[in-house]
């Protein structure tokens, strides 16, 4: 956990540099690695939310414990991470036509 926080403050700190010097060269290249590095923050949130909750004993509304929620975790960071690169291809692919 302390591995990813650590990750999570510079991927944040990375990905603020990257935008700001795209936005100051006017670089698609460096805003589309910007957009990427912010993805990975948001994919460690999600590892660790995952995680979290998935390590939770049984209760009475799941009596064999929450382990399938790091499944769900998986799938959701597939689906931001697929649409990201959805997004960053169609950002380029603008920027060629334009």
């Amino acid at each position: 956990m302390h591995v990813s926080r650590v990750s999570i403050f510079w991927n944040v700190l990375l990905s603020s540099f990257k935008f700001f010097a795209g936005l100051f060269s006017h670089s698609g290249a460096m805003i589309s690695d910007a957009v990427h590095s912010a993805s990975d923050v948001f994919s460690t949130i999600i590892v660790i939310l995952g995680i979290n909750i998935a390590s939770r004993q049984s209760d009475d509304d799941h009596q064999y414990g929450h382990d399938r929620l790091e499944c769900v975790a998986a799938i959701l960071l597939a689906v931001v991470l697929f649409a990201t690169g959805i997004g960053i291809g169609i950002g380029g692919i603008n920027k060629i036509i334009e």
